[in-house]
């Protein structure tokens, strides 16, 4: 059996603020595609953002960006599916909040985020991933069908947070962490895994034919999916313990070595 579709994280997994995409990586990426399959990137970025990664390595099939919850054409900007959050999640998650100290939440919705303050964090960050960032008072957040929440704080605040709101919506939001100090709020539908499961469909690929890379705490039920999956370098534990593979790291080309090793026994295509 061949593998038909691959789906790539991207920060840490193939590229990070400091290491851009190697070329060896990049070489792999196109030899993969000329063999018959499809590769996409599954990443927590914005839509812009997610799209600027895939044309970097030129990728032309649809891609998986606001950690699941949307589905996109990075050619065109058309948008295949989506999962927002509802206006009553919307609320539901700011009430859920309240009381929270020192952390910073913002939503997001196509290419803008939206902030009840404009902090020093929310204008880097704004600044850095190039999406405007726009100041609304509570009450207007709460009514906006955002594609996730994102919340800001310090890695053991968060920690805590994410823990207390899985066990306080259970299952009714999926909640996760995509960085150790950024918890994440989306639909029940979002995930990484909950996108690619569509997209197979989209495309006519049976999910036994997935390999899924990552090495984060968001990328973990995306792994559990796939029919292949492969941790990167140096993933967190939780990723570590469900992979399938261990790949060296994204610095030594990690991805490119599991990729090329799988088309020396055609496995891939």
């Amino acid at each position: 059996m061949a593998y038909k579709l691959i789906a790539l994280d991207v920060d840490g997994t193939i590229r990070s603020h400091d290491h851009p995409t190697s070329e060896r990586t990049r070489r792999t990426i196109q030899s993969v595609k000329d063999a018959g399959a499809i590769v996409t990137i599954a990443t927590g970025r914005s839509y812009k953002s997610g799209a600027s990664a895939a044309s970097d390595v030129n990728l032309t099939a649809p891609i998986v960006t606001f950690q699941g919850a949307h589905v996109a054409d990075p050619r065109t900007g058309e948008v295949l599916w989506h999962a927002p959050l509802t206006r009553d999640m919307t609320a539901a998650a700011l009430d859920a909040l309240t009381g929270w100290k020192d952390v910073q939440a913002a939503g997001y919705l196509g290419d803008e985020i939206f902030v009840t303050e404009m902090t020093d964090w929310a204008r880097a960050y704004g600044e850095r991933t190039g999406v405007a960032v726009r100041v609304v008072d509570s009450e207007e957040l709460a009514t906006i069908s955002l594609s996730r929440i994102v919340v800001h704080g310090e890695d053991d605040v968060i920690e805590r947070l994410e823990r207390s709101l899985k066990t306080y919506f259970d299952g009714d939001m999926y909640i996760t962490r995509s960085l150790p100090y950024f918890c994440e709020i989306l639909h029940p539908n979002g995930g990484k895994d909950k996108a690619l499961e569509w997209l197979c469909g989209h495309l006519g690929v049976r999910p036994d034919q997935t390999i899924a890379f990552g090495n984060g705490y968001n990328d973990v039920h995306m792994l559990e999916w796939a029919r292949m999956s492969v941790a990167v370098g140096d993933a967190v534990e939780e990723v570590l313990k469900i992979a399938d593979v261990v790949a060296p790291p994204m610095e030594e080309d990690g991805v490119a070595q599991i990729l090329d090793d799988l088309m020396g026994k055609g496995l891939i295509g």
